[in-house]
């Protein structure tokens, strides 16, 4: 029996979906080395990962998505948040569209063999943050409405467009609104499939680069009929944990009837100066109550972004079972 279209679960049910959690933090938690241009998908640009299936990074990767398919989750990603062709031409030795290519089909594929066919699969796409280091800031500099977004994220959009064993197109952690609007003018041809976009913000609920919920709102409202069909979510990922909360209502209160979703940070502080993350000794709330709050302002997809483990998501589980049939 095969999966439900998520078309069709995220527009004809109440169900909520348990997406997974930190992949690239839990990589480098069990010993892979992802201090790299490329990051999480280091492991997979060397030949050894697809020609030994015992190598310990393989074990590894193979691992993490067992303890999070065993945690709860329904929704996981392909670890390739910084593998666009930019990232991974300039900082690998696949130089070329074909290369690129075949380095994203086998990704896909091994990750379809690691979560089976019960569940869904989301195509992870990072921003042009994730290029120039700049998801905490938002800063793209002082020509931002100019450049090539689309030029950006084209060859991996191609890619994932024409792969039968992603359900989702998952464009995570933006944190600039020109290339926010970049993205929500993109038609079916350049989109082809189900996708989500995904904020970062500051603890207050703007954007990174200082956009306020309410101007972004405004847009899409402005957009009307003439966004992509594709387009099924908004929400917010690598926040805070204590404020997260109240970011996704700000988010749900501007524009309350889109579905959203939201996967935070675990609740450590990240220093970007220093690149390390900080033990937080506010930590205020729990999963549960973030879990039920995320519910009641709209969220149909709910797990976690950095550092965030197994164990955390299977607290997300437990707590979306309770809540989800008892959304106010």
């Amino acid at each position: 029996m095969g999966r439900v279209p998520l078309r069709k679960v995220l527009t004809d049910s109440r169900k909520i979906l348990v997406l997974d959690g930190g992949q690239g933090t839990e990589m480098e938690n069990r010993g892979i080395e992802v201090a790299n241009p490329v990051w999480s998908s280091i492991p997979f640009v060397s030949e050894s990962f697809w020609t030994d299936e015992w190598s310990k990074e393989r074990k590894i990767v193979e691992e993490i998505y067992k303890d999070f398919m065993s945690s709860g989750s329904d929704m996981l990603m392909t670890v390739t948040y910084q593998a666009s062709f930019k990232a991974i031409a300039e900082n690998t030795e696949l130089q070329t569209l074909s290369e690129y290519n075949s380095l994203l089909d086998r990704i896909v594929a091994f990750s379809r063999r690691c979560i089976g066919d019960e569940r869904y699969l989301v195509g992870s796409v990072g921003p042009w943050a994730a290029y120039n280091a700049s998801e905490y800031t938002g800063d793209y500099g002082l020509h931002a409405d100019s450049i090539d977004y689309y030029g950006y994220y084209k060859p991996q959009l191609d890619n994932f467009n024409k792969q039968e064993e992603i359900d989702m197109i998952g464009i995570e952690t933006v944190p600039n609104f020109h290339e926010l609007k970049a993205i929500l003018s993109w038609d079916e041809k350049k989109i082809a499939k189900p996708f989500y976009v995904s904020l970062t913000t500051h603890d207050s609920g703007v954007l990174r680069d200082g956009t306020a919920m309410e101007d972004i709102a405004q847009y899409i409202k402005c957009l009307g009929n003439n966004l992509n069909p594709n387009f099924m979510l908004l929400g917010i990922n690598c926040v805070s944990f204590n404020d997260s909360r109240d970011i996704l209502e700000l988010l749900h209160n501007a524009l309350p009837e889109m579905l959203l979703l939201a996967y935070p940070n675990s609740g450590e502080v990240y220093e970007p100066k220093k690149k390390i993350w900080l033990a937080n000794k506010c930590k205020t709330t729990s999963w549960d109550s973030v879990v039920k709050s995320f519910i009641n302002s709209g969220a149909r997809i709910i797990g976690g972004c950095c550092r965030t483990s197994p164990q955390d998501i299977a607290d997300v589980s437990i707590a979306v079972k309770k809540y989800s049939m008892t959304a106010e």
